[in-house]
């Protein structure tokens, strides 16, 4: 009998340790895939610029593997965290990882707004959908 108690205090133990605070850590992605991660406020200034985003996205087709969080939900929210980001962000996206591209000579962080797109509460960021297309074009084509 004691063994039993042995075992079952074992057994919770090794699943308690597996619980607690979990990292949103960048989701398992195919090789050869490109990672998209987008974190978004579900506000709607934001939606016309996903839409946009999701017609870009749409263009790889299973060549990249979108990951949606939206901030007014419990993942989100670890994610916004496992980023410092602030849940006042609208818009964030990663690309294998990291919010940041070189496009030629320049470096570009997909965060907020689109140039020209933000609000009057919130300033765009500086970046456009073409730039995000170009860094999409060189994630996708370093993949192959």
């Amino acid at each position: 009998m004691k063994r039993y108690y042995v075992l079952v205090l074992l057994i919770f133990f090794t699943l308690l340790s597996g619980c607690g605070s979990e990292s949103t850590s960048q989701p398992s992605v195919p090789p050869g895939v490109t990672s998209v991660e987008i974190a978004y406020l579900n506000h709607s200034p934001v939606k016309p610029v996903l839409t946009q985003v999701d017609d870009l996205l749409k263009q790889y087709g299973d060549r990249v593997q979108v990951s949606r969080y939206d901030f007014g939900t419990p993942e989100g929210e670890t994610f916004a965290q496992d980023r410092d980001l602030t849940i006042h962000t609208p818009l964030a996206i990663f690309i294998d990882g990291s919010m940041e591209a070189t496009i030629g000579d320049r470096t570009v962080k997909f965060y907020s707004f689109p140039q020209g797109q933000g609000t009057g509460v919130v300033d765009s960021g500086a970046w456009t959908i073409d730039d995000l297309r170009q860094a999409l074009d060189e994630a996708v084509k370093n993949k192959s």
